[in-house]
Parts: structure tokens; sequence; C-alpha cells
């Protein structure tokens, strides 16, 4: 009768739902399982006494098969596993739907007593064709929810694998143990008739059993024999010894060797099994053992699977336990657990509403102010809701700033309207804030709504104000400076100081007309835009004419390069009403520049004009909001509306063009707008 072990030592090999083969030193396959005779296409063929070279001249290139045989060669010589990270094979029998597979072999020596090489086994694992790529950091708790994530998704794979693996090995032993002891039997009977005759069969199985229990031996996950109702450690193989260092376990009771499993779960279920013989699969249990240096106890975290083993009758006489220790890997999820639920009470406890989105731009998290205000619940479908509680006059704009931030991979904002749980619509400013691993990659985008409503409001009463005011002074300072042109005309029959005095009143009534002007604009692009009248014309000589009304003999000097020639279609008034404002900003806040330089470029179908001065530089945390109505720079001292450069942005942006500032403070600055030509 073959021992119960051998039984074991033969599913592991013939049944393993991996591909393998065994050949001997000189490379000659002398055994390959199911699954290999399945990718190969051998079923009908026998390979067995073939060399490794003509087996798989057809199903593989010249050199991919070179390199298999210098693998085997040195794992030979080394007595050591080697690999082949990527081993591509033609099978002739389609598998998974692929008929091209690529695969990581695994060559593992085999050695006798005398630690020479006997055999050498290959392992194939499949590798996929494509692989997929997992989802300025705001907060340091986010970026480590992002890093841990991903190590929880590979820490998971590895644990599914295990998990099939210890599944596979439980099936392979319940379907080979009746034919093994059937064949057990036969030997035995056929030994009995003629011992002679059945000496070289007994021999052949001896050394098949020799062979297959070396590979066990060297088998990835831990594996151990439990004798008879006391649980006697029979067989133990070097990866279940490593769970388990400094202790003795062979021939010890499962109690003796391991006492601090007694009372618990574990050891309840390996009882129930026994008296049973039903299988048990534990996942992730939890299991404190006593640290051998220390003998303090520690929480480890185990995969197993008790099976039964039966003898020739069908009596239960021992267990088949399959053991791998996943404590890394659950520790690592229970730390990404433990940061996402810091990261989601974070988020809920801020007052705005929140969310995530991916690098895509797909929403996969809401905090709770999220549903309070649109009065939705967790459970309905949240894919296309921050799209659905727009205004609908916003959602273009909505669309095009979201994908335009996303393509950007810098922080931006926008303002919207959304509709709240009673249908009105508030304002709302949308800031969205990449979070990035080390590399500079983009793990995942946090988004917030604040309530800029009552904001809005203050400032349309605000512009309403100014609008009515700058209509209401608009006729008498037009009156007024009708009359201070009149008096200038007549102001050479009166005194000198006279002279001087309506010059000044001239220039401040100038002052007051621009800023009105200035007041007018704004108000007509809140209530709609601007019209565009656009005519063909020569952008140096505009900027020209604009040099003449901004510079005078005692300030800067204008210096214009690039391309001169260059005209484009446009409505002059107000380009020339950009190129003034961005002059005047740079006499005005770099009084030290002496030369403010005007480059005309053109950049494939549009032309790109920078003003660049040297004087003190904006800090960069301003500089997105240069643009904005009303904002001016806190430092700044020179007087004005902080409306000049909201509507040169509005006027490029009508003229469908591009408007921005590069700044480094103590270096100087230049302010640009690109139009299509």
């Amino acid at each position: 009768m073959i021992p119960s072990n051998e039984q074991l030592f033969q599913s592991v090999f013939n049944y393993a739902t991996l591909p393998m083969f065994v050949v001997n030193t000189d490379f000659v396959i002398i055994a390959h399982n199911k699954q290999h005779k399945i990718i190969s296409n051998t079923l009908d063929q026998d390979i067995i006494g073939v060399n490794v070279g003509a087996a798989f001249e057809s199903l593989t290139a010249a050199e991919a098969l070179t390199l298999l045989v210098d693998n085997l060669m040195l794992s030979k010589n080394n007595k050591e596993v080697t690999q082949l990270p990527s081993f591509q094979f033609i099978s002739l029998a389609p598998v998974n739907d692929e008929t091209e597979n690529i695969w990581r072999i695994e060559i593992v020596p085999v050695l006798n007593n005398t630690q020479e090489v006997d055999y050498l086994l290959t392992i194939w694992h499949a590798v996929p064709l494509t692989t997929e790529i997992i989802p300025v950091t705001q907060s340091q708790l986010v970026e480590e929810l992002a890093v841990t994530s991903e190590q929880i998704e590979a820490g998971t794979e590895q644990l599914e694998e295990a998990v099939e693996e210890l599944e596979m090995i439980s099936d392979e032993l319940t379907q080979t143990q009746e034919e093994l002891n059937k064949l057990s039997q036969e030997l035995e009977e056929k030994e009995n008739l003629d011992a002679g005759e059945h000496s070289d069969k007994k021999q052949e199985v001896e050394s098949q059993r020799d062979r297959l229990k070396r590979f066990l031996m060297q088998a990835p996950a831990g594996i151990c024999i439990l004798d008879g109702p006391e649980f006697v450690f029979e067989l133990i193989n070097p990866s279940f010894q490593e769970l388990f260092p400094n202790r003795n376990l062979l021939g010890k009771t499962f109690v003796a060797a391991l006492p601090e499993i007694k009372g618990q779960l574990m050891w309840e279920i390996l009882q129930e099994v026994y008296a049973t013989g039903e299988t048990f699969q534990g996942s992730e249990m939890l299991i404190p053992l006593a640290n051998e240096e220390t003998g303090n106890a520690e929480e480890r975290y185990f995969n197993f699977i008790y099976q039964a083993r039966f003898d020739s009758t069908g009596k239960i006489d021992g267990i088949l336990l399959f053991v791998y220790e996943v404590t890394d890997m659950v520790l690592v999820r229970l730390e990404v657990e433990e940061n996402e639920q810091r990261f989601r009470l974070l988020l809920n406890g801020i007052p705005q509403i929140a969310w995530t989105n991916t690098v895509e731009g797909e929403i996969n998290f809401y905090n709770e102010q999220w549903y309070s205000y649109t009065g939705m619940g967790p459970d309905e479908d949240q894919s296309m809701a921050l799209r659905q509680m727009m205004h609908p006059e916003d959602l273009k704009n909505h669309n095009e700033k979201f994908k335009a931030i996303l393509a950007s991979e810098d922080s931006g904002h926008y303002e919207t309207r959304l509709k709240d749980e009673n249908g009105g619509y508030k304002w709302y400013l949308i800031r969205m804030q990449p979070i990035k691993d080390d590399e500079g990659d983009i793990l995942l985008w946090i988004g917030t709504a604040t309530d800029i409503n009552d904001l809005k409001i203050l400032q349309q009463q605000k512009d309403d104000f100014i609008s009515i005011a700058s209509h209401e002074l608009k006729t008498p300072v037009a009156s007024l400076k009708a009359s201070m042109q009149l008096l200038d005309r007549m102001k050479h029959n009166s005194s000198e100081k006279m002279q001087s005095l309506i010059g000044l009143a001239g220039k401040s009534v100038d002052k007051v007309s621009g800023l009105i002007d200035t007041l007018l604009d704004s108000n007509q692009l809140a209530e709609g835009g601007i019209p565009l009248h656009k005519t063909l014309f020569n952008l140096s000589e505009l900027i020209e004419s604009c040099a003449v009304q901004v510079f005078r003999d005692d300030q800067s000097q204008l210096v214009i390069t690039g391309d001169k020639d260059l005209s484009v279609n446009a409505d002059p008034e107000r380009i020339e009403q950009v190129i003034i404002n961005m002059l005047t900003n740079a006499v005005k806040y770099a009084p030290g520049s002496k030369e403010i330089t005007i480059n005309i470029e053109k950049i494939t179908n549009t032309v790109k004009v920078s003003v660049t001065d040297k004087g003190p530089g904006i800090p960069a945390e301003k500089t997105p909001y240069l643009f904005d109505r009303y904002y001016r720079v806190e430092d700044s001292r020179q007087p004005g509306l902080g409306l000049g450069l909201y509507i040169c942005a509005e006027i490029i942006a009508k003229h469908e063009g591009k408007i921005g500032a590069d700044s480094e403070v103590g270096v100087g600055s230049t302010f640009w707008f690109i139009l299509p030509l």
C-alpha cells in the first residue's frame, strides 16, 4: 500500500492547475502534467523522452528557446531557482481565447541526497498581455491614502492567487484520493502474486514518489500532514516550518508544538473537520502566536485549508493542512481602511461640498454636505449627479473648465450655479486640486464647492450701483471735459499759474473720464459682453501707436521685438485697450524697469504678444487671480479698481484667444495674450 502522503505528492504534480514539466540533467523531458499537455496540445502525443529543444522547436522563437535552455543550464550548475521573466509560447490549443501566450517560467532544481541535481522542474505562470495601471498634495493624509491603496491592491492580487492555489490543491487531493488508494491495492495484490515480476514497477513507483516528495518540499505554500486524532505532525515542508522558526514540529502533536492554538477557533475547527470530513477554508483568520524571542503574543493572519485524509477503507486518519500567511497584506489593508476613514471624516468635517474624482474625471465620492444640500441619498446613482445639479446655462462652461483643469494637471477654479433640494439655484466657487505621488503623477483629484451666493448678490448690488453712478456721471463729466478743452484753447490769455491749473484740471478730467469708461466696460461685460468690430491690421503698428499714448520722454523705453509684419483679424480698438493696459501696468508697477519689451511671436495658427518688465515681480500664489474681477495685489500701493486685467481677459476671450501672466519675485513679470490668425 502506498503511504497516504504519496496521495499528496501525486496530486500536487499531476493535477496542478499550473502547467509543469520535468527534465533530467540532459534536458530530456521525463514528465509533464495535464495542464502542460493542454497548452502545448500534446494530449494525443507523447513527448516523454524528447529533448526540450526538439519538443518546443515549433512552438516558440529560436531566441526564446535558447534562453530557456540557457536558464536550465544555469539552474543546473548553480543549483538555484531561476526565472524567465517573459517567454512567448505559441500554443496550438487556444488558452483564454488567446493564441499567443506570454509565460514567466520558474525553474526549480531537485536535489538528491548527495545534494546533486537529479531533475529540473519548470513551473509556468501566465502573464497578462495587458496590465492595468492603477485610481501638489493637499494633505499628507490623502497622499498616504493614495500610496497605500496601491499597496493593498497589489497585496490583494497576491492574496487571491494564494487562495486559488490552496483551493486547487485541496480539490486535487479529493479527486485523486480514490484513484491512488485503488492503485495501492492493485500493487499490493500484484506484489503478493508475483513479487519478482512487478519489482520494476514497484521501483518506478518508489522513484516517482521520491521525486514528487522533493517537489512538495519546495512548494511556496506551507503544507503539512497531521496524523490521527492526536494530530501528530507527520510531514512538514520548509515553507510551513518557516512560519514557525525555532520550533520543533515534526513528530509532535499539534497542541504540544503550538500550545497557544488550543482554545482558539482554529483548534475547534480542526477537530470538527476530523469528525465530519468536511473541508474548511479560512480567510484572513487572526491567530495570536507567541514570539520565539520575546515570548509575547503577536497578531498574525493566515489563509488556510483543512482537508480530511482518508485511508483505503474510506476512514478519516488525518488532516492535510495548507497555509499561507497574509499578515503583511492584512495590515496594509487595515491601514488603508483606517486612512480612508480618517480621509472621509476630514472631508465630512469641512463646511464645503466636497468630492473626489479619478484622473479621467469620474466622481467616486461625495461628502455628507453634498447629500444634505441636494437631498440625494448615497444609494442613488451619483455618476452624473454634479452635472445634473448644474444650471443649464452654466453646463457648457462647467464642462469646458472641468476638462481644462484635468488636462492642465494643476489646480484651478471657476464659478457655477447648483440646484438645491428646493429647486432653487445658488452660486458656488468650484475648486479642484490634484493629489500627486512622489514622481509627480496624479493619483486622484479633490474638488470643493464653496457657497458664494451672498457674495455674488453683494457684487451684483455693487455692479448695479456702479452702473447707475457711471451713467449719471458720464454726462456732467463730458460737459466738464468740453469746458476744460475750451479753457485750454483760451489759456494763452491767462497768467502762467492759471495755465498750469487748467492743464492739471484737464488731466484730472481725462482720468475721471477713463475711470468711468472702465466701469461702463466692466458693467457691459457683466451683462453679456461687448460687441466686436473686427478688421485686418498690423500688430506692430498698433503697438507703436499705443506706446505714444503711454510713454513719455522721461519714462521707460519700449522695445518691440519679433515678427513685425504679422497682421491679425480682430477689433483694433479693443486690442489697443488690452495693449495699453499691459503697458501702463508695466510702467506703473515696475518703475525701476528702464526697458519694457513687447514681443510678437507666431505660434502655428496663432500670434502671441508678450509684455515683459524687470520689476519686483508677483508672488506665484497670486498670479492665478490677477484676471479676476476687482482683484488687486494686496501689497500694491498703486491706485485702481482692479478691473483693467479683468476687462482685458474678457476682450481676449471674446476673440477666442488666451491670456495669462508669468512672474518671478525679484526678476520681473511677463503678461501675454494669444489671438487666432
